[in-house]
């Protein structure tokens, strides 16, 4: 678990400031399964997580939830509402108990102008979610429910400490949020996957057995520009 002063916004700042925006954030417990905001809030506070897991949802009119990405240890959220004073555009839902510290929105714009590192940094954060969701825009678009999953999975890998290992693992129906299709799907895709020791899984546990064949499947689709169409969803 980071240090307050080790979250990446504070630990760009120079001291004497981050001495000061330390001074102005309070600490937050989050249960597992606790709504941290929910979309349409007219919140504007901003949270960055200490410890835990937490995820970006939001449901549709007839009670479906997308997920739209995984949050963890360092992460900023509600930056969004807090720098344009809009509603809240998501849910944030905690998966485990979270330990968040939490400051005002007001306090946020503070440290962003007077610490221009720390907005350069904000910055750079917001393009990358942005890269992100286009890529997943993407996914959607034009890749069958096979390559989904499989950049899916990649980026679980990623944001892993090992790359190896993702513990506590989604269960397939979340995985089929994420990625825009049905269960069976994502069951069927996983235990192939299984089947050809690519992964293996356990009771809540995902181990990337051969990651380079994972990597090579969704190069493939990639340099090929191919949709990979099939009746799905």
């Amino acid at each position: 678990m980071p240090e307050p002063s080790q979250l990446p916004l504070f630990a760009v700042m120079k001291p004497e400031v981050r001495r000061d925006m330390l001074e102005r954030v309070r600490p937050l417990r989050a249960r597992k399964g606790q709504s941290i905001m929910r979309k349409g809030d007219k919140s504007s506070d901003v949270f960055f997580v200490l410890e835990g897991a937490l995820q970006v949802v939001i449901y549709s009119a007839s009670g479906r939830e997308v997920s739209l990405a995984d949050i963890g240890e360092s992460a900023v959220i509600g930056d969004m509402a807090a720098i344009d004073g809009e509603e809240r555009s998501a849910s944030i839902v905690a998966q485990v108990d979270s330990r968040l510290l939490v400051m005002s929105s007001a306090d946020f714009r503070a440290a962003l102008a007077a610490a221009p590192e720390a907005a350069q940094w904000m910055m750079v954060e917001l393009v990358t979610r942005i890269r992100r969701y286009i890529q997943q825009v993407f996914e959607l678009s034009a890749l069958n429910v096979q390559s989904r999953l499989h950049c899916e999975l990649l980026r679980m890998a990623a944001s892993s400490p090992t790359g190896l290992e993702i513990r506590p693992a989604p269960t397939h129906a979340e995985l089929a949020n994420r990625i825009g299709t049905h269960r069976e799907a994502v069951t069927r895709e996983m235990r192939s996957l299984t089947a050809q020791n690519i992964i293996r899984t356990g009771r809540r546990r995902l181990e990337f057995v051969d990651l380079a064949r994972l990597q090579t499947s969704v190069a493939k689709v990639a340099m090929q520009g191919k949709d990979g169409s099939e009746p799905e969803d």
